[in-house]
């Protein structure tokens, strides 16, 4: 990569599949002025290097927030109504109504780590079909919260409180293993967990001991530490875990959107022109 945006003097990068862009990397052309993320996840480029650079570096916020809202959901069904062992029962040649009872997610509390616009589109589903919602990032500004969504102003409550943890946090050193031994300890043994967010922020082997011992009652992961996890995780052998392959913001409508986005982003700011102020990544 540092040859080929040396070799055309690149103004811009649309990062979409790369192991991380760098210092040498953002240093390769003399010319480059922007870097946009062709989604909503950082991580991968450093930031902080980019912007003492000069280099602002902007995401597609916000783009495929509804296909990972409706991915949460998915998996929170999926759960309350144990579908994973109700097909893999019919499947097996079983027919018993009773074999298998699922539950209704109506009158549970759904916890949502971070406000942003995946949970706010999220809580939103969540009340509509009769939910409670409560909320922690000390971030949203309180109109976020208008919607019935309730803010929570403790983390440690909300883990204890909550029926269904949902998450949608940003990965950071401070949110890295956020989800561990002791934070699912608080958790209710009848309590789920949802990740759509990024794996790290989930201690896996923490959270593979707290399955096998019943601390959490199940799982919904859409994305792990590292991806793709390894032929022997232990997850594989968990049938209160249901699993997808980091696909909750893939569908065709989200992936038309960032790419809207982001080359309009790309082309406005090499024009000179304005970009919103909610694309740009702070350091």
């Amino acid at each position: 990569m540092i040859a080929l945006l040396a070799e055309h003097q690149a103004d811009a990068v649309i990062v979409r599949l790369v192991d991380r862009i760098d210092d040498g990397i953002l240093k390769a052309s003399p010319r480059l002025k922007l870097v946009h993320k062709h989604g909503a996840g950082t991580n991968d480029i450093d930031v902080a290097a980019a912007q003492a650079l000069g280099i602002p570096v902007l995401a597609a916020v916000g783009a495929n927030a509804h296909s990972v809202a409706e991915h949460a959901l998915a998996l929170m069904f999926a759960l309350v109504k144990d579908m994973r062992r109700q097909d893999a029962f019919v499947r097996g040649g079983g027919w018993a109504e009773k074999a298998y009872r699922g539950g209704e997610l109506r009158g549970r509390t759904l916890g949502l780590v971070g406000f942003g616009l995946i949970a706010r589109n999220l809580a939103r589903m969540a009340l509509a079909i009769g939910m409670r919602v409560q909320a922690y990032d000390p971030f949203a500004p309180d109109d976020a919260f208008a919607d019935g969504a309730v803010r929570a102003t403790d983390l440690d409550a909300l883990f204890a409180t909550s029926d269904v943890l949902s998450l949608h946090c940003p990965l950071t050193e401070d949110t890295r293993n956020l989800v561990n031994a002791r934070t699912l300890g608080l958790m209710k043994p009848s309590a789920l967990l949802i990740n759509t967010a990024r794996g790290e922020v989930v201690d896996e082997p923490a959270l593979c001991a707290a399955l096998a011992a019943g601390t959490i009652a199940g799982a919904g992961l859409d994305t792990f530490a590292p991806e793709p996890p390894a032929p022997d995780n232990p997850l594989w052998q968990l049938d209160t875990v249901i699993l997808s392959p980091h696909i909750g913001g893939v569908t065709e409508e989200a992936r038309g959107e960032v790419s809207l986005i982001t080359c309009g982003n790309v082309i406005a700011f090499l024009k000179g022109e304005s970009v919103p102020p909610r694309f740009f990544v702070r350091g």
